[in-house]
């Protein structure tokens, strides 16, 4: 038999409890013989748990433990609602904090003693933050007046189990603090001025203590936005152009506000003067009856008029480039299109046909060293996610029905920007923090490392000249327009054959919305 002694479990004290799990085996099968299986001390004794103390400081949470022997380490591994959000790491102090602890989650700490050689059995110690719920779905609008001056609305969710919130609101000139009660979800600055980037924070509270804070920014700025194409008008987009491409169209046209946006040919813009106006435009390209070198071909127009548009970002103009318009990030030179070449992609084409399945897209990591959650960038505000048995956010985006496939993503840009390892943290810092990429969302079964830019955001960072964000959508899941079950195309704005359409739509909203706030 199999003998599972190897969680060492001294009952609840104080803030800190213990659980017992199966985490190491405390042996081997080594003969299908009918005998039982002679199983070894072990070398090293677990962790006293008794004399692990727990301390709240703020919204971070550390353990303490008596110093190890002379030889020994303590190796932690840190568990999040059952999935490890943190691989075993080498304390050489006797301490281990973890950062910005949510409310209501269960948090496992995994403790074992090694002297290099030998590791001792498992030591767990569980700890929960009581307090209110975080708040979502925090919205900041910039509502122009008839006066011409403008006012800052901000929205959010009710929380079920706050007692009331505590809002911060900042332009840095200007601070405006407000105890709320439970009942309120709504406030409004006025006015704001032009220029301005406001940021705000609100936090829930009840009698257990306080959620971690919600924050948002915006900038106060232009509020025009525009649709681009490489076709002179909309009615030769309806006409001649793919099904996706038209009715991502239709789509904003029907959804988005009438004085406010515009259908842009490329051949019309001339000069970054042309675009000024505009704080954010949105390009969808889609092709199916070419292949690769048809996708790196851009239009002559989009090509003519890269050194404007190119300028427009570097000024702080923000780009939506979706499914085969992601690579023009290239040909406007914000990633050196060489470099966008050179390494490996999932690019697809063509017609397609039916697929029963339904396609999930990861929307965070875990590399086993370090673990990120892109389920909390705007991009996903009020968009359904699950989790996989790895703890992986996943969103539904394509039902089963006709699938075109047509990914475009590029492998390996990470790490070869950074010099690091694509599984490291230091690879992440570095790659967000120098050259303002952010991954976004990738294959579901590609969590586990940085290096796929799948669904991912151009920032700026402090190795590029580029204040402009561009985020690019390049997911082949998030088809716009899933044709009818005979291959003919559905352009509507409202296309009606993907279930899962709902969150292709909600995340191309997100996109417009977060990128009119930069």
């Amino acid at each position: 038999m199999i003998n599972f002694n190897n969680i060492h479990n001294t009952g609840v004290r104080a803030a800190v409890k213990l659980l017992a799990l199966p985490i190491l085996i405390s042996g081997m099968l080594t003969s299908c013989q009918d005998k039982d299986i002679e199983i070894a001390d072990m070398k090293i004794a677990a962790p006293d748990v008794s004399q692990v103390k727990g301390q709240l400081n703020g919204y971070d949470y550390t353990i303490t433990w008596p110093q190890p022997a002379a030889g020994m380490t303590m190796n932690v591994a840190l568990y999040r609602g059952g999935s490890m959000i943190s691989a075993s790491s080498a304390q050489q102090t006797n301490s281990y904090t973890i950062s910005q602890v949510e409310t209501g989650d269960e948090y496992w700490f995994v403790l074992r003693l090694s002297d290099g050689d030998n590791q001792s059995e498992g030591s767990v110690v569980k700890y929960t933050r009581p307090g209110a719920s975080k708040v979502k779905n925090l919205t900041l609008s910039q509502v122009e007046k008839a006066d011409g001056s403008n006012k800052l609305d901000m929205a959010w969710d009710a929380v079920d189990n706050a007692e009331g919130y505590e809002l911060t609101a900042t332009n840095g000139k200007q601070t405006v603090k407000e105890t709320l009660s439970a009942s309120t979800t709504t406030m409004t600055i006025d006015p704001v001025s032009f220029g301005d980037v406001w940021d705000v924070s609100i936090v829930a509270v009840n009698k257990d203590g306080k959620a971690i804070p919600q924050s948002a920014s915006l900038l106060i700025g232009k509020t025009k936005y525009a649709f681009l194409s490489q076709y002179k008008t909309p009615e030769e987009l309806i006409a001649n152009g793919d099904d996706d491409e038209v009715s991502a169209w239709l789509w904003f046209d029907a959804t988005q506000p009438k004085d406010k946006v515009k259908f842009i040919y490329f051949g019309d813009i001339k000069s970054a003067q042309d675009i000024e106006p505009y704080r954010m435009m949105f390009w969808l390209r889609d092709i199916e009856t070419g292949n690769v070198d048809d996708v790196w071909a851009m239009p002559e127009s989009a090509k003519k008029a890269a050194p404007a548009i190119s300028q427009w970002v570097k000024d702080g103009g923000n780009l939506l480039l979706w499914s085969h318009a992601v690579p023009y990030i290239g040909t406007i030179g914000r990633i050196d299109n060489t470099l966008l070449k050179s390494v490996g992609n999932a690019i697809g084409c063509g017609e397609g046909g039916y697929n029963g399945d339904t396609w999930k897209m990861g929307a965070s990591i875990n590399t086993g060293s370090f673990s990120k959650d892109y389920t909390t960038h705007p991009i996903y505000k009020g968009v359904t996610t699950e989790r996989n048995g790895a703890g992986i956010a996943l969103v539904a985006c394509k039902g089963p029905g006709w699938t075109e496939d047509h990914n475009c993503l590029f492998f390996d840009i990470p790490a070869k920007l950074t010099g690091f390892e694509n599984t490291t943290k230091e690879c992440y810092e570095s790659l967000t923090t120098e050259y303002g990429i952010y991954p976004l969302g990738t294959w579901d079964s590609q969590a586990s490392w940085v290096s796929q830019l799948n669904v991912w955001e151009a920032t700026k960072g402090t190795k590029v000249n580029f204040n402009g964000t561009i985020l690019c959508i390049g997911n082949g899941g998030l088809e716009f327009s899933m044709k009818n079950a005979d291959g003919t195309p559905d352009k509507s704005a409202n296309p009606r054959n993907n279930a899962e359409q709902a969150n292709v739509l909600k995340i191309a909203q997100n996109c417009i919305d977060y990128l009119m706030s930069k």
